[in-house]
């Protein structure tokens, strides 16, 4: 699948798209029980990547950090298709990456309902832990 393609895709299953980088970049965004959580649609050579950037943010103070990042840690052996992770400013992120090459609509549909399962599902306990 190309740009293009998912976009159509998400589009016909009734997400908001909006075109950050021609061809590479999309934000969509959904909403849960308490929040609504960006998400972003990012292509590269190979991989697709759709991501709730941020889901929460890493706490200052390390010993909170700490504990939130062996929890991440924990849910990413428990959790399945999606994982966590910490990008260079702290924020966390909840995100499902595909290989482009053979993709199909079903697995887009697959991605964003994990997404907007785990992040309902999770969010309270690690947006608690990122407080501190």
């Amino acid at each position: 699948m190309n740009f293009d393609e998912i976009r159509a895709c998400m589009e016909s299953d009734g997400w908001p798209l909006e075109v950050l980088a021609e061809s590479t970049t999309m934000r969509s965004r959904f909403r849960g029980a308490g929040r609504v959580f960006p998400l972003f649609v990012h292509l590269e050579e190979v991989f697709v990547n759709l991501a709730v950037i941020p889901f929460s943010r890493l706490p200052n103070e390390p010993e909170a950090a700490d504990a939130l990042m062996k929890r991440l840690l924990k849910l990413n052996r428990e959790i399945n298709l999606a994982k966590f992770s910490i990008d260079d400013d702290g924020d966390v992120i909840l995100s499902v990456e595909y290989r482009l090459e053979n993709l199909d609509p079903s697995e887009i549909r697959d991605a964003v309902d994990v997404l907007s399962f785990y992040a309902e599902k999770h969010f309270a306990e690690v947006d608690g832990l990122s407080k501190g």
